[in-house]
């Protein structure tokens, strides 16, 4: 099976001799991460987890050809921002099997969709709709960017408080699962799905998702929405159910945006609110630039009425004739529990960049 050329030479596309096509995507994605925890700074060049440097491809017929495809995706293994921390550093360059981020059949049919293998569970991306286009540096998984820092207290000791363990947005993750999602009604889909955990051992976990989702774009105003809950069935883990949404509208005329996200997880896991503010313009001409203000407001993470409050700001600048974003975006995190502990606030920048291919 021998390919026989680009169908136009701009487009990632390839036609196999047996009429079907493969086509390609990724990005390259780093950034300069500095965080100071309130008595030192660790700076490290990072591969940002929110939107990790990856590669993957489509196999699939040409249109009318059939309803089955083929994906594959994987990061590509750099240094990830959420293992990076004041006590460890990571290997530049460390692919591992959990770095597999799509491997699935997907079979369309006039219902919906089924995909088979590992890839996003139906809660996946639940509680980061974001109609702003910013979550390449801010979006509610705070703990892709920066969450095994530890918090110091008031003595200088780094305490056991992560900002992944207090930050946690309960959105859905990445299974080997077997999911359907249906075909849309009025804006409206529903997805469900079954999984298990297969690239990392020690979880024999089984995990149930269901989300509901909403699209509608208009003239002037668009609007993107879902709400979703997952359960786990512990085997190795106790029963955990998670319930989380968010919601996103864009004004066209203007550029402002607003995003919003919540959840929470059942047996006191917490709780939060998220909010994102944004304006797109074109301010200059190689592309438009987006602005963000964030916060996120949390309680009973890891202990009951703890508090968990971050805030943020971002400017991303789009370079439209390199497929390539460059942007800088700063937060600030404060905890605050009812042991004896006092936690120091973490002060975090990002300045980085990521080129599309």
């Amino acid at each position: 099976m021998s390919l026989v050329g680009p169908v136009r030479a701009s487009d990632t596309k390839y036609t196999f001799g047996q009429g079907a096509t493969v086509r390609y995507y990724g990005w390259l994605h780093f950034a300069e991460q500095s965080v100071e925890d309130g008595l030192a700074t660790t700076s490290n060049i990072v591969d940002p987890s929110g939107a990790v440097s990856r590669f993957g491809f489509f196999i699939e017929p040409l249109e009318g050809g059939g309803p089955l495809s083929f994906q594959f995706e994987t990061g590509l293994g750099f240094r990830a921002s959420s293992k990076t921390d004041q006590l460890f550093t990571p290997d530049a360059w460390n692919w591992k099997r959990t770095d597999l981020r799509q491997v699935q059949l997907i079979f369309k049919t006039g219902i919906g969709t089924f995909r088979l293998g590992q890839g996003s569970m139906a809660a996946d991306g639940a509680a980061e709709t974001d109609l702003g286009a910013t979550v390449v540096v801010a979006k509610s998984t705070i703990p892709e960017s920066h969450g095994a820092f530890l918090f110091r207290t008031n003595t200088g000791t780094l305490s056991s408080r992560t900002i992944n363990s207090v930050f946690d947005n309960f959105d859905g993750l990445r299974r080997f699962r077997l999911r359907f999602d249906t075909r849309d009604f009025s804006g409206f889909s529903l997805a469900a799905a079954y999984g298990q955990e297969v690239l990392k051992s020690g979880d024999s976990n089984e995990y149930y998702d269901l989300a509901l989702r909403y699209r509608r774009k208009g003239p002037n105003l668009d609007i993107q929405g879902a709400i979703g809950s997952t359960y786990t069935n512990g085997k190795t883990t106790p029963n955990l159910r998670k319930t989380l949404g968010s919601l996103s509208v864009f004004h066209h005329p203007s550029g402002l945006n607003l995003s919003l996200a919540g959840g929470q997880a059942g047996n006191g896991g917490g709780r939060y609110v998220y909010v994102k503010g944004g304006w797109n313009t074109n301010l200059v001409a190689a592309g438009p630039t987006k602005f963000a203000i964030e916060s996120f407001r949390g309680q009973d993470y890891v202990t009951a009425a703890s508090r968990s409050d971050m805030w943020g700001v971002a400017v991303i600048q789009n370079i439209d004739a390199h497929n390539l974003e460059i942007y800088a975006g700063y937060r600030g995190f404060a905890y605050d529990d009812k042991t004896p502990a006092i936690y120091r606030d973490i002060g975090a920048l990002q300045v980085g960049a990521r080129w599309r291919f």
